[in-house]
């Protein structure tokens, strides 16, 4: 076997820039950080559905009125006005 006169350690990865999974991902998050707009209002989350028809009373829905998407994927009103069964 001829003689190797490339230095030899037992961290194979040492001195090699490899990203760890968890360094990348805080990265990865920070970077996406700086793209969101600070100005929106993080905590809204109202849903606005105008002239759509809800699914639970079937009146109209009023363009200030808030709604909820249901599991089956209609909307209705947030606070239907339709009364209890």
């Amino acid at each position: 076997m001829p003689h190797d006169p490339t230095p030899h350690t037992d961290h194979p990865a040492e001195g090699v820039n490899l990203p760890l999974p968890g360094i990348q991902t805080a990265h990865d998050m920070q970077e996406a950080d700086e793209h969101l707009l600070v100005d929106e209002d993080m905590e809204e989350n109202e849903l606005h559905a105008a002239g759509r028809t809800c699914a639970r009373c079937g009146q109209v829905i009023g363009p200030e009125e808030d709604v909820r998407r249901t599991a089956s994927g209609t909307l209705q009103h947030e606070f239907c006005p339709a009364p209890a069964s």
